[in-house]
């Protein structure tokens, strides 16, 4: 067994000892009262989700996944349909088009911001297609303007996969306002995490408010009390909302934070030659979720790291086609843009917590490996 690095990937336990005496708080708070479930910290956690994405209705489920899921469902997708999606994301962005039975069409990225590449989107629109999920990367936003008016010309349901997002900007517009359903994962290692896992949809449908309200509680409708649908199970815990909402209250300082690490990598890794840093897209504004750079001897340089203590992942080690449950290895071949990324791409840690002598001495490792 190796021994714990000297500086891990994720700081959730550096979070914790920051704040812990409000965690603990606010979890005996919820289980004091008895309603461990479903209790007001939900709804409270909902209502501000919602105004700080600019929504009129927020949901809370059980995981991002969940949400993807119902969306889809929601917007009657299933079999015989095509669902268009990047073919570089994390598998659970694609997943939800199998568990409805409809068939995912994938697009290759664009090579600098590893996101969907929207003039191929658009060739790939046939009369099967019924949904686009529009997934943003590791902070970064897609163009929403013109994502919504591809799906408005083609009468196609647009799903925004907004996990990594959550605070983040086009400049005038905020992850989680666009398209018909917005999804948004609070699995622990996002922006905003869960002490467990969670995700939120949100939209300003009515309707789509009732059925995914519905659809959380087995398929019970909230105003009459009936059973109307097949539905699953798939709700956060009280304590868990209270979290949440704590955490939201700090998303300006937390993503503040965030980008100082960010400025400092920039800073110092800017004169390697042999790194490509992250592309920084005009007039946005980045949660800075991901800090990935690109290199062609990434596997090296991640050994090289680790015998120092410093801990970096792989995002993504493969393209979606290429997984077993997709079986699509041939689609994956195409995707030549994302074929590179998975094979060069090296995530760096990037935390609130992660402190400038951490992040100076990850750089000077860097360097360190290229002067050697």
């Amino acid at each position: 067994m190796q021994n714990a690095p000297n500086i891990p990937f994720n700081g959730i336990d550096r979070f914790y000892h920051e704040h812990a005496a409000n965690i603990l708080r606010i979890t005996e708070q919820a289980y004091q009262s008895g309603q461990v479930l479903m209790g007001p910290e939900v709804l409270a956690f909902e209502q501000a989700i919602a105004s700080s994405c600019n929504r009129k209705y927020a949901i809370t489920v059980g995981s991002c996944t969940d949400a993807l899921t119902f969306a889809l469902r929601t917007a009657n997708i299933g079999q015989d349909d095509q669902v268009l999606i990047t073919g570089f994301s994390y598998l659970a962005s694609a997943t939800p088009i199998l568990h409805v039975g409809a068939e995912p069409v994938f697009v290759d990225i664009d090579p600098s911001t590893y996101m969907m590449n929207l003039d191929e989107l658009e060739s790939k629109i046939t009369d099967r297609t019924k949904a686009i999920i529009a997934v943003h990367l590791f902070g970064q936003v897609l163009d929403i303007e013109r994502l919504e008016f591809i799906a408005t010309k083609n009468n196609i349901t647009l799903i925004e996969d907004a996990a990594q997002a959550l605070g983040s900007t086009d400049g005038l517009r905020k992850a989680g306002s666009m398209g018909a359903m917005s999804c948004i994962s609070f699995d622990p290692t996002k922006v905003i995490g869960a002490f467990g896992n969670g995700g939120v949809l949100l939209t300003d449908d009515s309707g789509i408010n009732a059925r995914i309200q519905a659809l959380r509680s087995h398929g019970k409708n909230q105003e009459s009390g009936e059973f109307e649908c097949l539905g699953y199970n798939s709700k956060i815990s009280s304590a868990q909302a209270g979290l949440l909402n704590y955490q939201l209250e700090m998303l300006s300082s937390l993503a503040e934070r965030r980008a100082i690490v960010a400025g400092l990598y920039q800073e110092n890794l800017a004169g390697i030659q042999e790194i490509t840093l992250p592309a920084r897209i005009a007039d946005q504004a980045s949660n800075f979720h991901k800090y990935a750079i690109k290199l062609d001897q990434r596997n090296d340089l991640q050994n090289h790291l680790m015998g120092g203590g410093i801990q970096t992942k792989v995002h993504y080690p493969y393209t979606i086609p290429e997984l077993p449950m997709f079986n699509q290895s041939e689609e994956a071949k195409s995707l030549t843009e994302a074929q590179k990324a998975r094979s060069r791409l090296l995530s760096l840690p990037i935390y609130p917590e992660l402190t400038e002598q951490e992040t100076v001495e990850i750089c000077g490792a860097i360097k360190g490996f290229f002067e050697s």
